[in-house]
């Protein structure tokens, strides 16, 4: 197992980060200690980003080691930019303070009051950050709830509560304020501030907390109870009121499928949402413990948890604890069905509505959920010792058990019963699983052969079995949809074939330059809790070789998109086709995420490129590097001195584009996101730009 590192970025003052590293192999212990790091102080408090850590004691705000990112000791409350950049500070009857985690004492903002008439100034009561980092919320004295840019720390917009809100949680979406008032759980609608729930609780609201796809929402409260509830419908789908002792501090494991919890401050509980039940309890006398966080690197796919101890902050890791089978499953099968629904090469019309029904498709649904289910199960039987169970002889079924799949019964004739030994004569084949309800994989066909006597047994229950993880209903996408975005996925690929020859006649590329573009339909929910149907369209190109690069792509140490002929090339595409058949999709006030991606290569940048601003100035722009939520800084002054600022740019390049150019996406309400790609290899055919469009609510849901 690689060890975990750690690093210090000397950045004008003392920063110390987190690092994680590939998780080889299976863990033995579901959750296992990784790495602890001691201090001098009783921790009170903390908080964490994937790569940065900080704590409170005593009222001061250290980082790991113990290095101080402020020098006053009056600190009640932090919370952390996500991107790692900042601090909120509460002090003690003052306005909340953003103080930089990369340079100690550097005050970046201070949230003062300046609303003139107010008979009661207002104190800050808790405060949260949206998921993306671009809003800051808080809650204060006077039952408000106020709504900050991280741009400027200027107020957006105040709701006005009926009570002080002790606890507030943004879910990661941008759906929801939930604002715990008391025994009461506020939920605001995010975009139209309008009160959309109000759900009472048995005992007053201590922690509330989101899922990573805000689907659920986890509340302890001071009876001691952990309620999960539906985000969709608010319904409460889960009461864990026997975990016993006083809980605090929920957190859901990335993937949705576990909870933690702390209890009485000495052990951290954690939950299987799919069984529940406990699925493993971290003993942590004699205690002390605050809080547990799950977290994720996305880079590598390992997740973890931080904790503390009296004197310590503790990193466990939590790569052992099974992954969500049924999510797993379920993407897989949907990109699975959303190739196999496009018409073939060559296929005609009519055989394709042949091929392609609403018949057909569920059973190409069940066939490809069997096809992945037994994929992700592996061969389990060989080990879980299976074993001969009761012997039921007015219907002549033999019980083969198993540790943990559930038991299969055999029809097996009553004189061949004597042929079954202990189940070590018994030679599994062909099996086939399917998942349950708790995430639990079945056997759902297997062929059992008698080694004794080389006679075979089937067990056949494909058909009879529930294809419960699947979740139709939820993601269920009509088949006519489906088919429609199909043919316009081959529109699409005219227009592209179309602009590529264009450009090739023109001598601006070649066959090296690739292009690529696909369209998806996947299904959401809005914030009133109403199915959607979203449109996914890609668009994204490459260089293959890189002796071409340099002519038909970004030169080393380009950024200027002008200067890229295949940029050029995609960004034609994109124009002609949402100024053409997709221009029906991009009505006034339509929302459209904009996922861009740019890309460098490793080659290094000695000195510094300079940067006119032409593409806007970023000072801690949140992006995201590798998955990985971070900040990054380009301006003027700064120039590009690494490659994820030039990528960044190239990235940057293309948003200038399209809202210069794209008439259609002029009056529609854009949400653009960055995402940096930095290659390990060096050469022109590793920049490249991938360009994706979601268009919220797309299709008339029936």
């Amino acid at each position: 197992m690689k060890e975990m590192k750690l690093w210090i970025r000397p950045l004008k003052g003392v920063v110390i980060c987190f690092a994680v590293s590939l998780f080889c192999g299976q863990a033995m212990a579901q959750v296992e200690v990784k790495r602890s790091f001691s201090s001098a102080k009783l921790i009170t408090d903390f908080d964490n980003t994937t790569f940065c850590t900080a704590f409170l004691a005593n009222g001061s705000v250290l980082a790991l080691r113990d290095v101080p990112i402020v020098d006053f000791k009056d600190v009640e409350k932090i919370t952390f930019n996500p991107t790692g950049s900042s601090l909120a500070l509460i002090r003690k009857k003052g306005p909340i303070s953003i103080y930089s985690f990369y340079v100690r004492n550097k005050k970046l903002f201070e949230l003062k009051e300046k609303r003139k008439g107010l008979k009661v100034k207002p104190l800050p009561v808790a405060m949260c950050y949206g998921a993306d980092a671009r809003h800051f919320i808080v809650s204060n004295t006077l039952s408000e709830i106020v709504i900050y840019d991280t741009k400027a720390y200027l107020p957006e917009a105040y709701i006005q509560g009926k009570a002080v809100a002790t606890t507030i949680a943004l879910s990661p979406n941008n759906y929801f304020i939930a604002a715990g008032t008391g025994k009461n759980i506020d939920i605001w609608n995010f975009q139209t501030k309008a009160l959309r729930q109000s759900i009472p609780m048995p005992a007053d609201v201590k922690d509330i907390s989101f899922s990573l796809d805000a689907s659920l929402m986890a509340v302890v409260t001071s009876d001691n109870r952990l309620t999960i509830l539906d985000t969709k419908t608010w319904d409460k789908v889960d009461i864990f009121d026997r975990i016993g002792g006083t809980l605090s501090s929920p957190s859901f494991h990335p993937e949705g499928k576990y909870i933690s919890v702390v209890r009485d401050g000495n052990s951290i509980v954690i939950m299987n949402l799919r069984n529940s039940v406990v699925e493993q309890t971290l003993d942590e006398q004699p205690g002390g413990v605050i809080a547990s966080r799950f977290f994720v690197n996305k880079q590598a796919g390992d997740v973890y948890m931080l904790s503390n101890r009296t004197k310590s902050l503790i990193f466990w890791d939590a790569n052992g604890l099974n992954p969500f089978y049924g999510k797993l499953m379920g993407q897989e099968v949907d990109a699975k069905m959303n190739e196999w629904v496009k018409m073939m090469q060559g296929e005609s019309m009519e055989d394709y509505a042949i091929r392609v029904n609403d018949e057909t498709r569920l059973k190409q649904q069940q066939l490809f959920a069997q096809e992945v289910a037994t994929e992700l199960a592996g061969d389990r039987i060989s080990i879980d010792n299976p074993f001969i169970g009761e012997y039921d002889a007015s219907k002549n079924m033999l019980n083969i058990g198993f540790n943990s799949l559930s038991a299969i019964s055999l029809e097996v004739p009553a004189g061949e019963i004597g042929d079954f030994k202990d189940g070590k004569n018994l030679k599994f084949d062909n099996a086939v699983y399917v998942l349950n309800d708790k995430d639990e994989f079945e056997l759902a066909y297997v062929e059992v052969r008698n080694e004794t006597t080389n006679k075979v047994y089937i067990y056949d229950n494909i058909g009879r079995t529930k294809l419960s993880a699947l979740v139709a209903d939820d993601n269920f996408v009509p088949l006519e949809i489906m088919q429609q975005a199909s043919r316009e996925e081959v529109q699409l690929k005219e227009i592209k074939e179309a602009v590529i020859e264009e450009k090739k006649q023109e001598k601006l590329i070649t066959e090296n330059t690739h292009i690529d573009v696909k369209t998806e339909v996947i299904p959401g929910v809005d914030a009133d809790g109403n199915k959607i149907l979203n449109y996914k369209i890609d668009y994204q190109y490459e260089v293959i070789n890189k002796e071409f690069s340099a002519k038909e792509d970004f030169p080393s140490g380009g950024y200027n998109i002008e200067r890229s002929n295949a940029a050029m090339s995609l960004m034609k595409i994109i124009k002609s086709a949402f100024e053409g058949e997709f221009a029906k999709y991009l009505s006034d006030g339509k929302q459209v995420k904009v996922i861009i991606t740019g890309s460098a290569d490793a080659s290094p940048i000695l000195g510094r490129i300079a940067y006119n601003g032409q593409y806007g100035e970023y000072t801690d722009e949140p992006y995201y590097k590798d998955g990985n939520l971070d900040n990054i800084t380009v301006t003027k002054a700064s120039g590009i001195t690494a490659n994820e600022q030039l990528a960044l740019m190239r990235a940057a390049g293309v948003k200038d584009y399209i809202e210069k150019n794209v008439d259609t996406l002029n009056n529609t309400e854009n949400e653009y996101e960055f995402h940096v790609e930095v290659a390990k290899e060096r050469g022109g055919e590793f920049r490249k730009i991938n360009i994706e469009f979601v268009i919220v609510n797309a299709f008339p849901v029936k």
